[in-house]
């Protein structure tokens, strides 16, 4: 036996060794960037309270006060909203609510090691976003929750970013999306086709679940055109994507931790190499049809024209912008999770608010009949004309925004307003906050009044830049055109159709995952126009 034991001794000693030339690396640059965050954290808390602005204490050294972000958001999802109540920025932003008690409007917190500082009044969101949103970029974020849209246009910064815009304009011009209103209506009929015994029955229906499916199902014609099926397993890998980061967002990240062998990694990465490859096959198959067959170029759909863009053929002083295919793919994740995700969740609360209120479902549907019939699916230039949808998108915008923040991380020493920035600070922008903000809307912030919009955007708030629905400024949502279209389109062909309430099921309880959302579903019964004359 004795003669074994050396060998296996020398064996795991030069194991050992091995290991820790391997794992060396990896940890110097881990424990030397926690160091240099740990220094930006004090120098962050030095300068914020030289100013008047009150900083939590940070609970533990990594955590920073994530527990308490965690233990804020538990209590606030355990119990849902005793009424029905538009009130719910309290619950869909708990921390900030909680915090402002003690701390007052603006203060900072420590996400991890990284300061978070709440923006006091939409006068800094203006600078934020506008005058000076070259001095401010997107944060990171970690590096293993970056696979949901990768380097594309919402993510990107600098000249790479106008870049990509520049590239992508064409494709989102008005023009090219009416052409896709067509689009939308008939797969907006074929999802009502599958609804007629469960509206027989008067059973409820989940539209949260089939808006999902719906916008799904519209990104991935007008996006993909005939690659369709391909693009909605996209849509079910990046669904999977969004569940798995907010789990790892309610965690502290390790430096290096997304290169452990791990089966969280593991799993992340069969889901970021799988979406990668669909797109990859979808991109260069067009490609190769677009240079066999120049009749019609790469197609009219969103691919098509931006690839069309990306080789300068829709504008001629676009020839020198072009992007490889990682980035092509990039932007195709962008399309297809905002391109579904806001649209849903637009839907979703629209009709909970016309549910809720039927004397404006009544109102919307008189002004469907009058400008677009009563049978013919509503046409693009029809939809234009619809002024009464177009204040409750903005209202049901307001109160349900799919985004309720925004975040922006300052790169140096920056002053918002009359307050400093440290380098390294992640700004909040409380989207939600503001367009609850009675100081903003008045008395009546929390209620469904569309008629505040009845005049424009600009004469409904008495605060410009406290309406955020989709950004300010130059980085102003791309597809808010697109979204908007596609709202009206399909709440316009559902009212032609029926008539809708809440289920006595419902369960009031918005919460935030990643986007605004009901945290139970939101059944409604509908009922048939011609069955009711």
């Amino acid at each position: 036996m004795r003669a074994f034991v050396l060998p296996l001794q020398l064996y795991t000693e030069v194991a050992i060794a091995l290991l820790a030339v391997l794992l060396g690396g990896p940890l110097v640059y881990a424990l030397h960037s926690l160091f240099l965050q740990e220094l930006r954290a004090r120098r962050a808390r030095r300068i914020f309270e030289a100013q008047g602005v009150k900083c939590l204490p940070r609970r533990a050294f990594l955590n920073g006060n994530l527990q308490d972000f965690a233990v804020i958001f538990a209590k606030a999802r355990s119990q849902p909203m005793s009424e029905i109540s538009h009130a719910v920025a309290p619950r869909i932003m708990p921390h900030v609510y909680e915090w402002r008690k003690t701390y007052g409007e603006h203060f900072t917190y420590w996400f991890g090691l990284q300061p978070r500082y709440v923006l006091k009044e939409p006068e800094q969101a203006k600078e934020l976003l506008s005058t000076k949103s070259g001095h401010f970029k997107k944060p990171g974020g970690r590096p293993d929750t970056k696979d949901l849209v990768g380097d594309g246009l919402v993510s990107l910064d600098g000249e790479r970013w106008a870049q990509h815009r520049r590239i992508l304009n064409p494709a989102f011009f008005l023009d090219k999306l009416k052409a896709m209103a067509p689009t939308m209506g008939g797969l907006t009929v074929k999802m009502m086709k599958t609804w007629g015994s469960r509206v027989e029955r008067k059973d409820a229906i989940d539209v949260a679940e089939e808006f999902r499916n719906l916008t799904a199902d519209i990104i991935s014609h007008t996006a993909f055109g005939s690659s369709f099926a391909e693009g909605k397993l996209v849509f079910e890998m990046q669904h999977k994507q969004q569940e798995l980061i907010s789990k790892m967002n309610a965690v502290v990240y390790i430096p290096g931790s997304r290169f452990l062998p791990t089966s969280q990694n593991w799993y992340r990465n069969s889901l970021k190499y799988g979406i990668h490859d669909v797109l990859g096959q979808i991109i260069q198959k067009r490609m190769k049809s677009g240079d066999r067959l120049r009749t019609d170029g790469y197609g009219n759909d969103l691919l098509g024209l931006m690839l069309a863009a990306n080789k300068g053929e829709l504008h001629g002083n676009q020839k020198n912008l072009t992007m490889g295919l990682d980035e092509l793919i990039d932007e195709c994740k962008t399309f297809f999770f905002a391109g579904h995700e806001t649209t849903a969740t637009l839907l979703t609360f629209m009709f909970l608010l016309l549910a809720n209120h039927p004397e404006w479902q009544e109102r919307l549907r008189e002004e469907v009949f009058d400008v677009c019939g009563r049978t013919d699916l509503p046409t693009a230039d029809s939809l234009n004309h619809l002024k009464l949808v177009g204040m409750v998108i903005n209202e049901s915008l307001r109160l349900y925004p799919p985004a309720s923040l925004i975040l922006r991380k300052a790169e140096n020493d920056m002053k918002l307003g009359e307050t400093l920035i440290p380098a390294g600070t992640t700004i909040l922008v409380p989207i939600i906050a503001w367009h609850h903000d009675e100081r903003y809307w008045g008395a009546d912030a929390d209620e469904f009044r569309p008629e505040r919009f009845e005049e424009g955007i600009a004469k409904a708030c008495k605060v410009p830049g406290a309406f955020l629905p989709f950004s300010f400024g130059p980085r102003n949502c791309i597809g808010q055109v697109f979204a908007t279209i596609e709202a009206k389109m399909v709440l316009s062909t559902i009212l032609q159709q029926y008539r809708f309430r809440l289920s006595p099921d419902y369960v009031h309880a918005p919460t935030m995952v990643l986007t605004t959302r009901p945290q139970f579903g939101m059944p409604i019964i509908f009922e048939d126009l011609e069955q009711l004359a």
